[in-house]
């Protein structure tokens, strides 16, 4: 009777851990990479104000 329980038990667990596994945002993503290239989306250009912004927060990060 004991070693019934924990076997349901254990299929349970690992059908939890089995069913965790599955998340949505690992569903899509790259399986086959190829050396030396990106085949990830591309990235978006920054604007203008963003590219300012990071430039005053580098001058404020010099030091100098």
């Amino acid at each position: 009777m004991v070693l019934q329980k924990f076997i349901y038990l254990t299929a349970g667990a690992v059908l939890v851990l089995g069913l965790a596994a599955c998340d949505q945002d690992e569903q899509g993503r790259i399986l086959r990479y190829e050396k030396g290239t990106y085949l990830g989306p591309t990235d978006t250009q920054l604007s203008q104000e963003t590219r300012d912004a990071l430039r005053a927060r580098a001058t404020l990060q010099g030091g100098s």
